[in-house]
């Protein structure tokens, strides 16, 4: 028999150090004891963080379409979401038609 051999990228990880108040420590608590609960898996902040950043890579957004002297960063990228789920739903209706 013919011998398998998978490699598997290993992913370089940095640690990083951020600073959040009481109420963002614990709702990322719970989103972790929420998934622990009704997955069965627990995740920590550091992976529910990880995987917002991948959300936020996936999403394409882009800080030169944010003008952060007349919104915060939050706002734009809500609203570069908002933009970005009406107009699907605006192609899904139109390729019903």
């Amino acid at each position: 028999m013919e011998n398998i051999i998978t490699k598997t990228k290993e992913i370089e990880r940095l640690r990083t150090v951020t600073f959040l108040t009481r109420a963002q420590i614990d709702f990322l608590d719970k989103l972790g004891k929420d998934a622990l609960f009704l997955r069965g898996l627990k995740l920590s902040r550091a992976q529910i963080l990880s995987q917002l950043v991948n959300l936020l890579i996936d999403l394409k957004i882009d800080i030169n379409k944010i003008d952060l002297k007349k919104e915060s960063l939050e706002e734009g990228i809500l609203e570069t979401i908002n933009k970005n789920f009406s107009g699907k739903k605006n192609e899904d209706k139109n390729s019903s038609i």
